[in-house]
């Protein structure tokens, strides 16, 4: 029975580090995505003042 906690802990620690690893995966994807759009809106801001 010691055996089987063990491995239930072993799985729980193993899930908490998988998920860990995908929010800092998914953190790192949506902080290289912001400078893109941040550049985007700043394009069409000078656009729109070169117009204007």
């Amino acid at each position: 029975m010691i055996a089987f906690y063990l491995s239930l802990a072993a799985l729980g620690a193993a899930g908490a580090a998988l998920i860990r690893e995908l929010a800092a995966a998914q953190a790192k994807q949506r902080a290289a995505l912001r400078p893109v759009r941040v550049q985007s809106a700043d394009r069409d801001s000078d656009r729109g003042a070169r117009r204007g």
